[in-house]
C-alpha cells in the first residue's frame, strides 16, 4: 500500500534515492547462435520523499555481434502510485546506465491532480564487486554493488494546459 500524504508538496522537499540489492550479470555465449549475449542489472531503488519502493532492471543483448546502443535509453522500472488526498497517483520510475562507468541514474515523476508535477532526478556510480566464470562454451560475469544512498534534485512545475 502506498504512503499516505495530504498534499503533493510533501512529497516535493529534498530527497534521497536509495540504491539496494544491485546485482549484475553478464553473459556470453561461444558456438550459440540461439541465445544472445546480454547484460542485465537488477536492483531497487526508494525514494526517501515519497517512501516507495520500485524494482528496476536493466538489460541489452548483443545481435549479429552488435551491441544495442542504449547511450541515451531510459529503461522503465515498475509502475507505482502515489497516495495524496485518499486519491492515486502514478508514479514514473526510469533509470538510465552507463555500462562502462556504472553510472546510474534515477529518474522518478508524478502529477498531483493536474495541479503540478513533480521530478526527483538523481546520479550515483556503482562500486560493484565481480566474479567470472569463464567456461567453454560460456563466459559469466557476476557482480554486486553495495547498497548505496545519492542526493537527488526536485523540480516542481506548474501543469498549464
Amino acid at each position: 500500500m502506498a504512503q499516505q500524504f495530504s498534499s503533493c508538496a510533501d512529497t516535493s522537499t529534498p530527497t534521497t534515492f536509495s540504491v539496494k540489492g544491485a546485482t549484475y550479470v553478464k553473459v556470453l555465449t561461444w558456438h550459440f547462435t540461439t541465445t544472445p549475449n546480454s547484460t542485465q542489472l537488477a536492483f531497487e531503488v526508494v525514494n526517501a520523499a515519497n517512501g516507495i519502493s520500485i524494482p528496476c532492471s536493466l538489460q541489452n543483448v548483443e545481435i549479429n555481434g552488435q551491441w544495442g546502443d542504449d547511450s541515451n535509453y531510459w529503461y522503465s522500472c515498475s509502475d507505482r502510485s502515489l497516495t495524496v488526498d485518499e486519491k492515486e497517483y502514478p508514479v514514473r520510475t526510469n533509470a538510465h546506465i552507463i555500462w562502462d562507468d556504472w553510472k546510474l541514474t534515477v529518474n522518478q515523476t508524478w502529477d498531483c491532480g493536474g495541479e503540478s508535477a513533480v521530478r526527483h532526478i538523481s546520479s550515483a556510480t556503482l562500486a560493484p564487486t565481480c566474479q567470472e566464470f569463464p567456461g567453454d562454451f560460456q563466459y559469466v560475469s557476476n557482480c554486486e554493488a553495495p547498497d548505496l544512498e545519492a542526493a537527488a534534485t526536485t523540480q516542481e512545475s506548474d501543469i498549464s494546459y
